[in-house]
C-alpha cells in the first residue's frame, strides 16, 4: 500500500508543477517532464502538457497506422492517442502499468495524446549541457542534453509534431 501512495504522491507533485507551468503564460521554465520512450529519455516543456494520466481504454480506429491506437475518453472529451515510440520509428511500446498518456497543450491542436513507455519525473536543463540535436535521426527533437550521470536527453519539439503532416493524418 505504501507503493500506491507514493506513487500517487508523485503523479500529483508532478500534475502540479504541469498546473503551475500552464499557468504562467509566457514565462519560460528551466523544468522539463522527463519520460522514457522506447531506449530514449526525452524532455518535454511542461507548458506542452496538459495533463499526464494512466492509459484509458483505447477504441481502436481501422485502416490507421500501426503508431496511431485509437481514441479514448477522457472525462467527455475524445483524445487521438498515438504511440510516440512507434511514430518516431522504434518498437511500439510494451504495455505495463508504467505507460502513460500526456494530454498535449498545443497552440495548433486540440484533444491529441502520446503514450509513453513511463514518467521518470521533472529534471532542470540549467543543471544539463545542451548541444543541438541536429543530427538525430527523428526531426522533433530541439536539443540534446546530458546530465551529470552521463544520460542523454533529447528534447521533443511538440509543436513540430503536431504539425507533421504523417502525425496530423494517421491513414
Amino acid at each position: 500500500m505504501a507503493q500506491t501512495s507514493n506513487l500517487r504522491e508523485f503523479q500529483e507533485a508532478i500534475l502540479s508543477k504541469l498546473k503551475d507551468a500552464s499557468s504562467q503564460v509566457g514565462v519560460e521554465s528551466a523544468s522539463r517532464l522527463g519520460v522514457n520512450v522506447g531506449d530514449k529519455r526525452f524532455l518535454i516543456n511542461l507548458q506542452d502538457v496538459k495533463e499526464v494520466l494512466p492509459v484509458p481504454p483505447l477504441q481502436p480506429v481501422p485502416f490507421t497506422k500501426p503508431w496511431f491506437l485509437g481514441v479514448a475518453n477522457v472525462r467527455g472529451n475524445l483524445y487521438s492517442i498515438s504511440d510516440l515510440a512507434q511514430f518516431i520509428g522504434m518498437q511500439p511500446t510494451p504495455k505495463s502499468v508504467n505507460n502513460r498518456i500526456l494530454l498535449l497543450n498545443t497552440e495548433s491542436t486540440e484533444q491529441v495524446a502520446l503514450l509513453v513507455d513511463s514518467l521518470i519525473g521533472l529534471r532542470s536543463i540549467q543543471a544539463m549541457q545542451v548541444q543541438p540535436a541536429g543530427d538525430e535521426s527523428d526531426s522533433f527533437s530541439i536539443n540534446r542534453y546530458f546530465d551529470a550521470e552521463g544520460h542523454d536527453w533529447l528534447e521533443l519539439d511538440v509543436e513540430a509534431l503536431v504539425q507533421n503532416k504523417s502525425f496530423v493524418q494517421p491513414t
